[in-house]
């Protein structure tokens, strides 16, 4: 079977794949199980979002509420929201004094199911709370301030495949392959991916971006992949002048399929997970 993926690699590069994706990777991407690869789609409760405008709209008013970043103390003082407070989302339930209040949620934007999770639990012990929809990426996009390393909203963008794996199940996240060739190994790991090489500046590229602005919903994360991440730079430069926030995969589709590996090979057992190069002599027999 190895064999033959090999060779179907071979033929699919020659072809007209990218060279940045080997034979031997796009063989291993059709390696991975459909368990890893499929979506088991699941809807997020809309009615918990508050807009960004409907936030900023409450500040200038000077209605009473907490914006609660949720995030790590690190994450928070290199960058955050003027006026927020940190505190881990398990630790919310335990400050009594914010049930006088709204309460809005805040992480970074992309995976949310958590929040949705403890939202529930917060209501039923008698909390007003709500998830800022998009997080921090969607505030800074629709021109709320930040405090902070603004530096470090470049680095938040950038996503690592675990976090990717968390939200892909989730309806309202789009997943964008911008490679000017889609590849074998794309297909395969993300069959849900819509294709739009952006770079390419076609009015087709542009008019499907248009759609999917026009069309956005709540808790709706945009996730940008390449074949190895080496677009992304261009890519956001025109994502943000369209005014879309998007996130941007660490190591591209390469380095997805890279992490795809290494945790199917964590669930094997231990013995099974050693690899011996060249021939290996028993131990204790030496020349």
């Amino acid at each position: 079977m190895k064999t033959i993926l090999t060779i179907i690699a071979a033929i699919i590069i020659l072809a007209g794949l990218p060279a940045s994706i080997s034979a031997a990777e796009t063989a291993s991407a059709f390696e991975i199980p459909d368990e890893l690869i499929a979506r088991n789609l699941k809807k997020h409760d809309s009615f918990l979002a508050v807009s960004v405008d409907a936030v900023r709209y409450k500040i200038k008013r000077n209605e009473p509420f907490a914006l609660v970043d949720i995030r790590t103390k690190q994450a928070f003082e290199r960058l955050h929201i003027p006026g927020s407070i940190n505190i881990p989302l398990y630790g919310v339930k335990t400050k009594t004094y914010l049930k006088t209040a709204p309460v809005v949620l805040v992480n970074e934007g992309l995976y949310t199911a958590e929040l949705h999770n403890e939202c529930r639990r917060l209501a039923a012990s008698g909390f007003k709370v709500s998830i800022l929809d998009g997080g921090l990426l969607a505030w800074k996009q629709k021109g709320g301030g930040l405090s902070g390393d603004l530096l470090g909203l470049s680095r938040m963008k950038a996503v690592s495949p675990r976090a990717v794996i968390q939200a892909k199940d989730y309806q309202n996240t789009e997943v964008i392959d911008i490679s000017a060739t889609r590849s074998a190994a794309s297909r395969r790991l993300f069959p849900y991916a819509k294709h739009i090489p952006i770079l390419k500046g076609s009015n087709r590229s542009m008019a499907e971006l248009q759609k999917l602005k026009k069309k956005k919903r709540p808790f709706q994360a945009i996730v940008i992949v390449s074949e190895t991440g080496e677009l992304y730079q261009k890519a956001e430069k025109i994502m943000h002048r369209m005014g879309i926030a998007a996130f941007y995969l660490e190591g591209g589709i390469a380095g997805y399929r890279k992490y795809l590996d290494n945790l199917l090979l964590s669930w094997k057992p231990h013995g099974n997970r050693m690899k011996t190069v060249g021939d290996c002599r028993p131990c204790g027999k030496y020349d």
